[in-house]
Formats: structure tokens, C-alpha cells, sequence
């Protein structure tokens, strides 16, 4: 018999349980004490099945005699009771010829034969016809079990109606019946009688009932084998078969991902070269054949093998399958558009990321999104998630992101740093040598407004002069100024990054003659930014002390006002 692996391991733990009980018996009971019991349950058996022959040739003879008084009867209403008991009768014979069989047989019987008509397609009872080989797998795992229920459930029924008709007969019993008249003696010892004979009968039915019962026990016991046994029914049977399917399914799908991707091999594409729509088409029905091919090879194998449980199990999950997704359609259908690269993303442009514009590298159920300019940013995105952006063509000399790992920048509440990590959340910013580092999410980095200052930058500072010296403010101390501070500035070590060196008169201002130091640096030198500030100072007051340029300080002038 063959079984799946759950019902194995059912049968198993109960075949377990009963060897285990019945090794412990055999080890107290010698040999001979063994062979009278079951002689002594042998001969109970034949006892028992006398009676039962007896019981129904006695319930035969009453269903005759009823038939009689059913002819003789006058009455509507007699009919309608003696047809009742008749019925009652012819039941009860039923029931004892079906024990008398049982018990012979060991409540073993016969599956019948079933038949097919010729008629119209109907898919639901096509769908039945697939569904009952496995609703005949779990009636026949469960077939034992709910007929020892059934057994067990008409032995509890017959020892309640025993303890009730002994009940009965003891308060009968105990009426006295000296005061009796004659009639009422008549109607006392038929009732009597009556509860006796149901007595009799009831005790006789739980004695067959409880019958039946050990005969099926004793049956299983013999029919039970062990775990190694089911074991190897299994492997032999649907274990065998599940594997050849799945190895059949798993084969088939491979083997054409294997071809598709080596004729992709052969075609030799460019990298720069992305997809036609008709190469798209082409691709997604040759993953749908490959699916389907995949599929017709497990049920080749399941047909081939003659599995009709597994055959249906497949088919319900496959139903399944497409009746859980069936409310997901729309979104599909959007989601094939995106792969067929006629969507809301297109394969090469870019889409917004928490802040950060991404570049669409290819479509695929997992598509990844790549930052040129951030080598170590990828993301896969499915095309479920993917289907909630929108993107957009970029322009060669778009930037995509404000600065890259190394970089220096300037927020625009004047923090100077160092970009130390970027990720798809935050940015760390901190010092040259790592020192003070703070983490930016990426939005709220972006809201500093940051300046990148390793794409270059100029350095701006603040510098007076005294009013001594306003003949020359306009052209000469500006000249000297500028020169002086770029042969300063190009004898630093990021001297060869100086760009360009200028000063400008801003404004005459109340005590001192105002100027912007403008210095010009490239990218390379961004981390000393601070230091050419602090240089361009330095010089500047070096050529005042050569030139004998005063330099002043903030006055408050008083004015007296005069009446």
C-alpha cells in the first residue's frame, strides 16, 4: 500500500506505539498462555456468531408477524405504528447481517467500481474529478479511524441504554404488585417483559458491537510495519515521483535559462546598447515558455508514473496560484509595461531616491540603480517598488549629487568638512584626519545647500585701510596689494593650485577704507581653505608694514550737538 509521507509517519507512530505495547506483553506471557487466549477468542468468536444468527432468525420471525397485524390492521394510525416497528425491525436485521460480515471480514471491504457517463463539459465537476483522488487518499488514511469511532461511539450508546434499562428493571422491580388486579398484572408483566427483552438485546448489540471492534484492532495489529518499511514505500512510491517532477521542472527551466543566456553570449552586445522592444517581447515570451515547458515536464513525469493524488495536489496549487493573483492583474500589467520599457521607468534615465537622483542600469524583475558619480551606491529595486517613480531623461552635465567621497564642503551655515561616507540615508561629514565627525540625513545635507569646493573655489576676506591713505586707494594700494599677497601666496605649498589673485576697493567706509582679498584656488588644495584665508591676512599686513600703509581700528566719533 502506498502512502504519502505524512500518513507514514502517522501509521508509523501508531504502529510504534502498538508494537512497542505488544513487545511488552509477549515478554510476561509465555508461549502457551498465548495460544489458549486466542483459542478461548476464537471460540467466543463462533459463540457470538451463533448468536447473531439466532437474533436475526428471532427478528425475521417478528417483522413476519408484524406484517401479518400490518394486513389485519384496521386503523390509519395502527398502520402508521406497526409499519414503524416493521421498519425499526428490518433495520435491526440489516445491522446484525452487516456485523455478522464485518466481523468475518474484519471491517474490510470492497471499493466500488466508479462509473463514467458521457456528458457535457462542466469545469466544475471536471474539478471534482481532480480533487477526488486526493479526498479518496485522506478517506482511505482516515477509513480505519473513523470506523473504530463509529464502533467505539455505538458501544458508548449501547452501555448507556443497558445502565438505563437496568434502572428501569430495578424500579420495576421494586413495585409491589400484591394490589394488582388482574388486567393491570397482564400490562405489568408485558412491560416488564418488554424492558427485559430490550435488555437482552442491547447487551447482545454491545456484545457485537465491542466485537467488531477487537476483530478491527486485532486486524490493524497485524497489518502495522515498521518505520523502515514506510520509509521505503515512500522512496518507491511518491517520494520517487515528487523527486523525478521536480527534478524534470528544475531541468527543463535551467537548461533554457542556460540556452538563453549563451545565445545572448553569441550575439556579442555592447554594453552601451540596451534592448529593443521587440528583443523585450521576444525575451518575456521565451521566460513565459520556459515556465510553461517547465511545468508540462513535472506532469509528464506525474502522468507517466500514474500519481493521481500528486497529479491533483499540483493542480489545486497551480489554481490557486492564479486565483490569489487574479486580483493582482492591474498592477502586473503596469509592471510588465515597466519591463517591456514602455512604462513610467525607462532602461538609462533616472529616477529620484530619498534625494539622491539614480540611474536606471536595466530592467529585470530586481532592477539596479547605480550613482555615476558615487561608484559604492547601488540599489536593487523590484519592479513592484519601482513602479511608484517616475523618471526622467538627464542631461550630460547634470550633476548628480552635490559631492563625492573626499570632496570638502561648505553648508551654509559655514561648517567646513570633509565627506567621510554617503549612503542611501546619510552622509558623515568630518575633519581632514576624521576627527568631529556628524552625520547628515540625506535630505536635510541637501537643505544645507552645500558647496563643493574640490570642483574649486575662492576665498574672500576682509581687509581696511586708514583714511591717511586716500590719494592712493583707488589704483595704487590695490596694485601692491595683489602682488604682494600672490608672491605669498605662491610660495606656500599649494602655491601651484593659485588660480588667480585680486583685490577690490568696496567702499569708504566711516573710519577705514574697505577691501575685498580675492583669492582663486582649484579643487586639489579645498582642505586648506582656511589656511589661505588666514595667509591672505598675513600678507596683506606685511606689505602695509613695507609700505608704511596704517591700518585702523574701530572709532566711536561723539559729536556735541550745539544749541
Amino acid at each position: 500500500m502506498k502512502a504519502d509521507f505524512i500518513s507514514g509517519l502517522l501509521v508509523f507512530l501508531l504502529s510504534g506505539a502498538m508494537l512497542l505495547a505488544a513487545g511488552t506483553a509477549a515478554g510476561k506471557i509465555d508461549i502457551p498462555l498465548i495460544a489458549d487466549e486466542k483459542e478461548k477468542q476464537k471460540e467466543q468468536t463462533v459463540v457470538k456468531l451463533n448468536d447473531i444468527i439466532r437474533s436475526i432468525k428471532l427478528q425475521k420471525v417478528a417483522a413476519e408477524s408484524k406484517s401479518r397485524l400490518l394486513l389485519k390492521a384496521k386503523t390509519e394510525q395502527e398502520k402508521k405504528r406497526i409499519q414503524a416497528e416493521l421498519n425499526e425491525l428490518s433495520d435491526d436485521i440489516a445491522e446484525q447481517e452487516s456485523s455478522f460480515e464485518m466481523i468475518l471480514t474484519a471491517g474490510l471491504e470492497l471499493s466500488r467500481e466508479e462509473t463514467v457517463d458521457k456528458r457535457e463539459f462542466d469545469w466544475k465537476k471536471d474539478l471534482l474529478e481532480i480533487v477526488q483522488p486526493i479526498m479518496s487518499e485522506l478517506r482511505q488514511f482516515t477509513e480505519k479511524k473513523r470506523k473504530t469511532d463509529n464502533l467505539q461511539k455505538k458501544i458508548d450508546f449501547y452501555k448507556s441504554q443497558v445502565r438505563i434499562i437496568q434502572e428501569v428493571l430495578k424500579h420495576i422491580a421494586g413495585i409491589n404488585k400484591a394490589g394488582f388486579e388482574k388486567e393491570a398484572l397482564v400490562e405489568f408483566e408485558r412491560i416488564a417483559g418488554k424492558w427485559q427483552s430490550q435488555l437482552e438485546e442491547n447487551q447482545h448489540l454491545l456484545e457485537v458491537v465491542q466485537l467488531q471492534l477487537d476483530e478491527m484492532i486485532k486486524s490493524q495489529a497485524i497489518k502495522e510495519v515498521s518505520l523502515g518499511e514506510h520509509i521505503q514505500q515512500f522512496a518507491a512510491g511518491r517520494g520517487a515521483t515528487l523527486l523525478l517532477a521536480l527534478s524534470a521542472f528544475i531541468s527543463v527551466y535551467f537548461s533554457m535559462l542556460l540556452l538563453l543566456k549563451f545565445l545572448r553570449w553569441l550575439t556579442n552586445r555592447k554594453e552601451e546598447e540596451r534592448s529593443t522592444y521587440y528583443q523585450r517581447i521576444i525575451t518575456l515570451c521565451y521566460h513565459f515558455l520556459m515556465t510553461v515547458l517547465s511545468i508540462t515536464a513535472a506532469f509528464y513525469v506525474l502522468s507517466a508514473r500514474n500519481d493521481q493524488v500528486l497529479t491533483g495536489i499540483t493542480v489545486l496549487l497551480l489554481i490557486s496560484i492564479v486565483w490569489i493573483l487574479k486580483s493582482s492583474i492591474p498592477s502586473y500589467i503596469n509592471e510588465l509595461r515597466i519591463l517591456l520599457n514602455t512604462g513610467s521607468v525607462r532602461e538609462g534615465e533616472c529616477i529620484i531616491y530619498n534625494g539622491i537622483p539614480m540611474k536606471v542600469e536595466s530592467l529585470n524583475y530586481y532592477t539596479k540603480l547605480t550613482n555615476p558619480v558615487l561608484p559604492g551606491l547601488e540599489l536593487r529595486l523590484t519592479l513592484a517598488e519601482l513602479a511608484k517613480y517616475v523618471s526622467r531623461p538627464y542631461a550630460m552635465n547634470e550633476p548628480w549629487f552635490p559631492c563625492q567621497v573626499g570632496d570638502y564642503v561648505m553648508l551654509s551655515d559655514n561648517t567646513f568638512a570633509m565627506v567621510n561616507y554617503i549612503t542611501l540615508e546619510n552622509i558623515l561629514l568630518s575633519q581632514t584626519n576624521g576627527w568631529m565627525p556628524i552625520t547628515y540625513s540625506i535630505p536635510d545635507f541637501l537643505a544645507a545647500k552645500p558647496k563643493n569646493l574640490s570642483l574649486g573655489f575662492t576665498v574672500v576676506s576682509d581687509f581696511r585701510i586708514d583714511y591717511k591713505h586716500q590719494a592712493q586707494c583707488i589704483t595704487v594700494i590695490p596694485e601692491i596689494l595683489c602682488d604682494g599677497i600672490r608672491r605669498g601666496l605662491l610660495q606656500e605649498s599649494y602655491g601651484q593650485s593659485l588660480i588667480d589673485v585680486a583685490v577690490r576697493f568696496v567702499q569708504a567706509n566711516t573710519s577705514s577704507l574697505d577691501y575685498k582679498l580675492i583669492a582663486s584656488f582649484d579643487g586639489t588644495v579645498a582642505g586648506e581653505f582656511f589656511t589661505i584665508q588666514f595667509a591672505m591676512q598675513r600678507y596683506a599686513v606685511e606689505v602695509c608694514n613695507q609700505q608704511q600703509w596704517v591700518i585702523p581700528f574701530n572709532q566711536l566719533v561723539v559729536h556735541n550737538a550745539k544749541d
